[in-house]
């Protein structure tokens, strides 16, 4: 698999703002790199939504990049974590909406795709991001 064909977190989150952009939605603020924060947070209609996003592999120049793109137990590890985080930011924000985004990635598909649906059950949507900018909700 080429490396390149899979997005980063900092690739990925580029591509769902402009797709947010597109569908109406004002982008309040943004993380890109290993700054600390939420994502993505989004504004439209006196409402605002709060954004985990996860990618494929690490950015080239990530000081913690060991491998080529994260295998399927690194992948379960930032789904826990994006979860987590998001269940946080549903707390101190109760009248919001939330999300966790991840590239459109045949691996990460086969790792937790089949988890993603019950993401809902929680009041949490899920994007799924393309690397040609189509952007798929569950």
């Amino acid at each position: 698999m080429d490396e390149k064909l899979k997005l980063t977190e900092d690739e990925t989150v580029e591509i769902l703002m402009k797709h947010l952009e597109k569908d109406g939605w004002r982008i309040e603020s943004h993380c890109l790199g290993q700054t600390h924060g939420c994502d993505i947070i989004a504004l439209k209609l006196e409402k605002k939504l709060f954004i985990e996003v996860k990618g494929a592999r690490a950015g080239d120049n990530s000081p913690t990049k060991k491998r080529e793109y994260f295998d399927s137990g690194q992948i379960k590890n930032h789904f826990g974590k994006a979860i987590v985080k998001t269940l946080e930011d549903k707390y101190l924000n109760p009248k919001s909406k939330f999300a966790i985004a991840h590239p459109n990635d045949n691996q990460i598909r086969a790792t937790i795709g089949h988890l993603t649906p019950f993401l809902k059950t929680m009041g949490i949507k899920h994007y799924w991001v393309s690397k040609n900018g189509n952007v798929e909700e569950d």
